[in-house]
């Protein structure tokens, strides 16, 4: 059984995922729970001032991305954030890698967790007995969850991504058709920039909230290291940003056609928009759009789990065989066992998973997406690194690196004001 198992390893090794098939898994990444705020964002940033978000946040977030993908290809040998840092600022800059990037997946992994749940209960109308109460619902999806760590590799996750992009595809239609076929009887038209607040404070820290959503909606530097790893030619990656990005775009645009229907002030998750009977308990469009969000949320848990659950195993367990045998299963169950747990309790015990997302955005996402690549990319140039030695920085990376910068350091404090600005302004 053992040589069996390792027969099956060195297969699934051989096999390399394409540029397209690593574009999807970018955009599916956080697409399954960004399509259910992306309406939040344009109704609270406004038509314009919500797609120039959009566009600006991509665009950094693409060149932050490709800073790191310039990296990775002078590093071939490298395979995590850490690792990239680690090569060009020493142990600190792979301490700091580690900490924002496995910091998002743990705390990510809960929201996950708590979307499924949610999303399993808005199913037909619910399982009978569990009445209200969201905790029972995630601990019937919590198992399933566990399973899915044994992926282990972004390559056997292909067939998964590709099931997650439908459900993202599903949740877009199901919105499009609730807004046309529903009306909202207390619809606020929606503005041009901003939103229609009367409260200047809470208008500003709305507006923030559209700039958070966009910078947890598409991070493809969390991925650019890993995906490139897998693919045949880690080059090939700069079509997969690109095909991720405007999968991106697309989908703030579906959401600019939601909020002209229902107004600005719809739901930061929008079956949680209020005097719509589309997100009635039973009602078709619900059960619909809730079986597509159950599916989209249970891949981005497993692909949040991959990289978590390897830095675990190589942490834990260095000599590992990852073969496909019972024991190996085990061991590597025990591995990724006690993050499960971590994110098992906080989905359960967390009072509000919309402010943890908040919190986890705030200190980890704009950091990964733009801070630290135009930190280690400037640093590479200015100082070199290993065998790469330092190089004049040409005008055109100046300004890129400027660009990437100050992206991150405002949406670094627009993310901040949200989280904290929702504990203080009632709803």
């Amino acid at each position: 059984m053992e040589e069996d198992g390792q027969e099956t390893l060195l297969q699934r090794q051989d096999v390399r995922m394409g540029w397209m098939q690593a574009g999807i898994t970018v955009f599916t990444f956080a697409a399954p729970s960004a399509v259910m705020a992306v309406p939040f964002a344009i109704g609270n940033a406004g038509f314009v001032g919500g797609m120039l978000l959009c566009l600006i946040i991509t665009g950094a977030s693409i060149t932050g991305a490709k800073m790191l993908l310039h990296l990775k290809l002078l590093f071939p040998q490298c395979q995590t954030l850490g690792d990239l840092g680690l090569q060009v600022l020493g142990k600190p800059g792979q301490i700091w890698g580690n900490i924002i990037q496995l910091g998002n997946f743990c705390l990510f992994m809960p929201c996950a967790l708590r979307f499924c749940g949610l999303a399993l209960k808005g199913v037909g109308n619910g399982i009978p007995g569990f009445d209200e109460c969201v905790d029972y619902y995630v601990f019937v999806v919590a198992f399933v969850c566990l399973v899915t760590t044994q992926v282990r590799d972004f390559r056997n996750a292909q067939i998964f991504t590709v099931l997650s992009f439908c459900c993202v595809i599903g949740m877009i239609v199901s919105m499009l058709y609730a807004s046309f076929k529903y009306d909202n009887e207390h619809k606020i038209p929606a503005s041009w920039f901003g939103n229609p607040e009367p409260e200047a404070g809470l208008r500003l820290i709305r507006f923030a909230g559209g700039c958070t959503i966009g910078a947890w909606a598409f991070i493809p530097a969390f991925l650019t290291v890993e995906l490139s790893t897998c693919m045949g030619d880690p080059a090939d990656f700069n079509k997969s940003l690109v095909l991720a990005g405007t999968l991106n775009v697309l989908t703030f645009c579906a959401g600019c056609l939601v909020v002209a229907r229902w107004g600005y002030k719809v739901g930061e998750v929008i079956a949680a928009t209020p005097a719509v009977e589309a997100w009635a308990q039973g009602v078709a469009i619900n059960t619909v759009f809730n079986i597509f969000q159950l599916g989209g949320n249970f891949v981005s848990y497993m692909l949040d789990s991959v990289p978590l659950g390897r830095f675990c195993q190589r942490a834990w367990a260095p000599n590992f065989k990852d073969t496909w045998s019972a024991g190996d299963v085990g061991r590597y169950f025990t591995y990724t066992l006690p993050v499960f747990l971590f994110a098992l309790s906080l989905s359960v015990f967390t009072p509000s998973i919309n402010t943890l997302l908040d919190f986890t955005t705030a200190l980890t996402t704009p950091w990964v997406s733009h801070v630290y690549p135009s930190v280690v990319y400037w640093t590479l140039k200015k100082r070199g690194a290993g065998n790469v030695p330092p190089a004049a920085l040409k005008k055109s990376e100046k300004w890129m690196i400027a660009f990437v910068f100050v992206v991150g350091c405002i949406c670094v404090i627009a993310c901040a004001m949200k989280a904290v600005g929702f504990l203080v302004f009632e709803e």
